[in-house]
């Protein structure tokens, strides 16, 4: 049960599983039959079980000298194992979305990298949040064009909203991490900005990207259940940064997900909304 629990562990599956629930939301957004979205869904989870594993394994030296709890310094998971891991899900994870289309492959080709790129060379910089965004950016693309085969010019709009979502989530992150990178002496956004600028700079990202999604749909009638995923998206997202504020560490990275769960309520509700005005 250990070695079970400790493989989970590995995949980071809270973030790995949001991802995929939220892929298989857009795709049936843009129409995609269910078996389609599932499909969609479990490519991505894959993607981020092999990003969120080669995380582990970059960070062993790191995690030896600072955050011996996680999997791999308890020894409930070997290095080997871990990479088997990456490799596995990495595979499988592109099969998946290769048998949806070309563009769904293409763009899960793109994420993969990007989160390699963070977990090998920009984790621990100031840059860390620009392959967080661009991961986040990349998501509703991957599940669009899988579902479409195309990309609506709406999403010329879509995606600067999505990278500024993405730098609000890598800043409460690096927030949720600060005590631990501090003591590992490892460099991050919260390291560079502080705490304080930190936090300011998420409470300012989330609020134009709330702003912008409210004037958006205020434009066009939307059903009350639209209204109603939007509206538990900025409450979940204000009540994450709350969290996130705390100081003690549990309750920071709370309220990380916290925040995360509130972007995607937000982003699948924006989404309908456009698409109900005929503007995707």
């Amino acid at each position: 049960m250990a070695h079970l629990a400790g493989l989970v562990r590995l995949v980071h599956p809270f973030p790995s599983a949001l991802d995929a629930v939220a892929a298989a939301a857009v795709a049936l957004v843009a129409g995609a039959a269910m078996a389609v979205a599932l499909r969609l869904a479990l490519g991505m989870l894959l993607l981020q079980f092999a990003i969120g594993a080669a995380n582990d394994v970059v960070d062993l030296p790191r995690d030896l000298r600072s955050r011996r709890s996680k999997p791999i310094p308890l020894g409930r998971v070997t290095t080997r194992e871990a990479v088997a891991v990456v490799a596995f899900a990495a595979c499988v994870g592109l099969a998946a979305a290769a048998s949806v289309g070309l563009g769904a492959v293409a763009v899960g080709i793109a994420g993969l990298a990007v989160g390699l790129l963070y977990d090998v060379w920009l984790k621990g910089t100031a840059f860390s949040w620009l392959p967080f965004a661009a991961g986040v950016a990349l998501l509703p693309i991957y599940a669009w064009v899988g579902a479409t085969g195309t990309l609506a010019s709406t999403f010329w709009a879509i995606i600067p909203l999505a990278l500024i979502a993405g730098a609000a989530l890598a800043a409460a992150n690096s927030v949720a991490d600060l005590a631990s990178d501090r003591e590992a002496g490892v460099s991050s956004v919260a390291m560079w900005l502080g705490r304080r600028g930190s936090l300011v700079a998420g409470c300012v990202a989330l609020g134009l990207v709330q702003l912008a999604v409210v004037v958006s749909t205020a434009l066009s009638a939307v059903s009350p259940v639209v209204l109603v995923a939007e509206l538990t998206g900025i409450a979940l997202g204000w009540v994450g940064l709350r969290l996130n504020a705390a100081r003690n560490d549990r309750l920071a990275r709370l309220g990380w997900e916290v925040e995360a769960v509130g972007i995607v309520s937000l982003g699948i509700g924006w989404l309908v909304a456009l698409a109900s005005a005929g503007s995707l």
